[in-house]
């Protein structure tokens, strides 16, 4: 019974953290993510790392910023690394979205062994 519960515990949290990786006005106007891409990557130092992006109406990246104080790493190689992996994310376009939709990605980095 332990490990039934232990297992479910561990599907409810993974389950709920993948759906906090992306937020803000792009999940509210229900703005699919058109690229699969992991939002764990690997690095030389483990934490996570906020990005605020804006997405134009192609449903390409047009800028993105590291949110210094919601992230736990300060390493400038690390936000860098992160910043190019957001980079690559597409949306699906559309005319009826805002001309600069704005969200928040929260990359998790993840020290290599």
């Amino acid at each position: 019974m332990k490990k039934l519960n232990a297992i479910l515990f561990l599907m409810l949290f993974l389950t709920s953290t993948a759906y906090s990786q992306l937020s803000g006005d792009i999940i509210k106007d229900n703005r699919k993510l058109t690229t699969d891409l992991p939002y764990v990557i690997e690095g030389h130092i483990t934490g996570k790392i906020t990005i605020q992006i804006s997405v134009d109406a192609l449903g390409e990246i047009s800028s993105s910023k590291v949110l210094d104080g919601e992230s736990t790493i300060k390493s400038t190689p690390a936000k860098i690394k992160a910043l190019n992996h957001v980079s690559q994310f597409k949306f699906e376009p559309g005319t009826w979205f805002p001309k600069f939709h704005q969200g928040i990605v929260v990359i998790t980095m993840v020290r290599a062994n």
